[in-house]
């Protein structure tokens, strides 16, 4: 049930309890590059990420993230197959980091104490008091589906990218650019999704080849958003083909219209060739992202 714990500052993992988990909470490095680049005023808050493989099928890793009075973005998190919408992995969480914060009194401290011996046998006592503490509560959790209801659905961004490669890309939502102080021009439009398409390209290509699974979901929340409409990264994939989706609102109604639209692409030949470099067979799947438009309320 539960996997590992880990503490990331920045782009560095200061603690990790499960050696084969290393790989996986390496994807929240990556996120938090993406989310440097594309939002440097710090306001996107990471509280989740949804991986599968085939081996134990669905794993969350559940994340409290918290930015430091010099303006790093440190990460409490814990990897398991938890029940989706399970309150007490956040609980556990939530414990976790006040119980980190007590012994060393002060976060920003934690990137000298990690350089200490007794910085791991601290962090040890206090995650496997967690799991004995936790264990029984998880597997007897039952959850209540929280449905949202969220009359502001948005979708921001999808794209089609393979091996890493962005491939084509549809930016729907401009107001992003105002995280970076940018005018809409079609040069500053054209670098943000040059930028954006290779880092989620990036994050499916690396937790595919170095944690040996597939990411399905990242979930964030912008503290600045007024409505509260959380954000979420979808991914999937055709045939080596990954399908990135940035979507705000009702989570069951965003991925239910993922849902559609990979399947209707599914049905697409081009998808059957392994992609050669050349874009034009591709030019077309751009009319599957403009139509996604028109199921989505504004």
């Amino acid at each position: 049930m539960i996997s590992g714990f880990s503490i990331i500052l920045e782009d560095d993992i200061l603690y990790c309890s499960n050696k084969k988990k290393y790989p996986s909470f390496e994807i929240v490095l990556f996120v938090e590059k993406l989310m440097r680049s594309i939002n440097p005023r710090n306001s996107w808050r990471l509280k989740k990420i949804c991986l599968t493989n085939q081996k134990i099928r669905k794993e969350r890793i559940v994340i409290k993230h918290i930015v430091t009075k010099k303006n790093q973005n440190l990460f409490f998190c814990i990897i398991g197959n938890f029940l989706v919408g399970s309150s007490q992995a956040f609980k556990m969480l939530k414990e976790f980091s006040k119980q980190v914060n007590s012994h060393f009194k002060n976060l920003g401290v934690l990137e000298e104490a990690s350089k200490k011996s007794a910085f791991k046998e601290i962090i040890n006592l206090i995650t496997n008091y967690l799991k004995d503490k936790y264990v029984e509560y998880l597997n007897e959790e039952e959850i209540d589906q929280d449905i949202t209801n969220s009359n502001n659905n948005t979708i921001h961004y999808a794209g089609i990218s393979t091996q890493g490669l962005p491939i084509i890309s549809q930016l729907y939502d401009r107001n992003l650019l105002n995280n970076l102080e940018r005018e809409p021009t079609k040069e500053n439009i054209e670098l943000f999704i040059s930028d954006l398409s290779a880092k989620l390209a990036t994050i499916a290509m690396n937790t595919q080849i170095r944690a040996k699974t597939k990411i399905k979901e990242i979930h964030l929340n912008d503290i600045e958003d007024n409505n509260n409409n959380k954000k979420i990264i979808l991914f999937g994939s055709i045939n080596g083909y990954s399908i990135d989706f940035i979507a705000s609102g009702n989570f069951y109604k965003i991925k239910g219209i993922f849902k559609q639209l990979k399947s209707k692409m599914s049905l697409d030949n081009t998808f059957k060739n392994e992609f050669s470099g050349d874009l034009k067979p591709f030019k077309h799947l751009k009319k599957y992202l403009n139509e996604v438009v028109k199921d989505f309320d504004y």
